[in-house]
């Protein structure tokens, strides 16, 4: 699905992904690499194929989107170095053709330096005329931009008969402010409020709808 944002237009995949086509830029939010590592160090069972999945799914959307740019929106680890960061490396590795930037997140506890040894940039926030890129919402916005994060995790509950109901992902945008899903297979949701000013984009197995 293609949507303008600020005369701009941006296509939300059901990779759940953000891709800005004008840039051939890729933007991904939540990753939480290393978390199933992270569990399993504090006394939590989770088998090492848990989070594979996420690899191959980044490994799937470089290869079909081909962007130059890839912004990770924070959290592309879970917690502090671990084992995972040497599939994490061989990734970048494999795709030295892309130029990738992690806008840190409260989670991404790995040395900068890291990430500078295998070419990967990392800032704080990205802004150019038009948007600002950061891990979570920022509390000052100026008039015209529009703020692009994750942090939040955005799922909205679809509620059906017989009490059934089921929370999917979702790409949340109000204002001045653009949420992306949590791309990570380890992560949970956050149910979001839905009021007039709101547009919610749900993440179906493999198509965006407006709700």
């Amino acid at each position: 699905m293609t949507i303008d944002i600020s005369g701009v237009a941006f296509t939300l995949l059901f990779q759940k992904a953000l891709y800005k086509p004008d840039e051939e830029l890729l933007i991904i939010a939540d990753v939480h690499l290393g978390k199933a590592s992270h569990f399993r160090k504090n006394g939590i069972s989770l088998p090492s194929s848990a989070q594979q999945g996420d690899y191959d799914n980044l490994r799937s959307l470089f290869d079909l989107v081909q962007p130059k740019k890839v912004y990770f929106l924070g959290d592309l680890f879970h917690s502090s170095l671990n084992d995972d960061w040497h599939n994490f490396c061989d990734l970048v590795a494999a795709y030295k053709h892309i130029q990738f930037t992690l806008v840190r997140g409260n989670h991404d506890l790995i040395n900068g330096s890291k990430f500078h040894d295998i070419c990967v940039a990392v800032v704080d926030t990205i802004e150019d005329e038009l948007f600002i890129y950061s891990h979570e919402p920022l509390n000052n916005v100026a008039a015209g931009k529009v703020n692009v994060v994750g942090h939040i995790h955005p799922g909205v509950v679809l509620s059906g008969m017989g009490r059934q109901s089921v929370k999917l992902p979702c790409f949340y945008m109000q204002e001045q402010l653009m949420i992306l899903p949590a791309f990570g297979v380890l992560t949970g949701l956050y149910s979001m409020d839905q009021n007039k000013a709101s547009h919610v984009y749900l993440v179906l197995s493999d198509s965006v709808r407006r709700l």
